[in-house]
């Protein structure tokens, strides 16, 4: 039996921090309600990241997976789930890198942020914030929860040379076709029977280049046409050449 090719997916969450100094003219900032130091957020984090990188590598990128007693259907799904930061245009992130066998549906996905949320404020993360970074201003601690956090952002990991090379080039190939009825407007269930047709049609690169743009488009209906792009679906164009040729036996006027 041919082994599913590894999915590697990114959930990011703004870091925040604190920085415990000596000098006075930091101190002079701080308010009450900062007190276990300055206030740090992702960005001013990014002049730190080696720092926290190192403290990373001392504490440890646990899988986070080891410790999952979840839904059974996500511990098949999840190969790995390894904590660490990334940064991306000057803004440092707390980033759980998730190894899939194939793509969660809705239920799953909370389900699987809610526990990586519980471990960044009561487990995992707990213990790193209590890690003090030495730097040169002083001491830092780093917290991958905060209150207000947002939603962690997903994002598949970028794409190879030769993955590159082939951008675009599903629209010079013969669609699958593929039916969105019947898979109760589970966007992941029509992505992934997508992603299925496109290997079976030896598309392998086009298949991770629209999971890359339909996880990247943070809208349902933007999601549904680009997966239209790859396969044949009700909200399909019609292939270009099929107009021209159409154009070309009408009878002139």
């Amino acid at each position: 039996m041919e082994e599913k090719e590894t999915i590697h997916i990114n959930l990011l969450t703004e870091l925040t921090g604190n920085l415990i100094s000596e000098e006075s003219e930091w101190e002079e900032e701080w308010t009450e309600n900062d007190a276990y130091g300055m206030p740090l957020d992702g960005t001013d984090l990014a002049w730190y990241e080696s720092a926290i990188r190192e403290e990373l590598n001392r504490y440890g990128e646990d899988d986070l997976m080891q410790y999952f007693s979840g839904s059974a259907s996500i511990q098949e799904k999840v190969k790995s789930a390894v904590v660490t930061i990334e940064n991306q245009e000057g803004t440092l992130y707390g980033c759980t890198k998730l190894e899939l066998n194939e793509f969660l549906n809705p239920e799953e996905l909370k389900e699987l942020g809610d526990y990586i949320t519980g471990q960044y404020s009561d487990g995992w993360g707990e213990g790193f914030e209590q890690q003090d970074i030495q730097v040169e201003e002083g001491i830092l601690n780093v917290h991958f929860w905060h209150p207000g956090m947002e939603r962690a952002k997903m994002q598949e990991e970028t794409k190879t040379q030769n993955e590159t090379q082939t951008e675009k080039s599903h629209l010079n190939k013969p669609r699958p076709k593929l039916r969105l009825l019947g898979h109760d407007g589970n966007i992941f269930s029509i992505m992934s029977d997508a992603s299925i047709l496109l290997k079976n049609n030896d598309q392998t690169a086009e298949a991770k280049e629209m999971c890359k743009r339909v996880l990247e488009s943070g809208d349902y209906y933007k999601a549904l046409l680009i997966i239209s792009e790859y396969v044949e679906t009700e909200l399909s164009l019609p292939p270009k050449e099929n107009k021209r040729t159409k154009r070309k036996h009408q009878p002139e006027r």
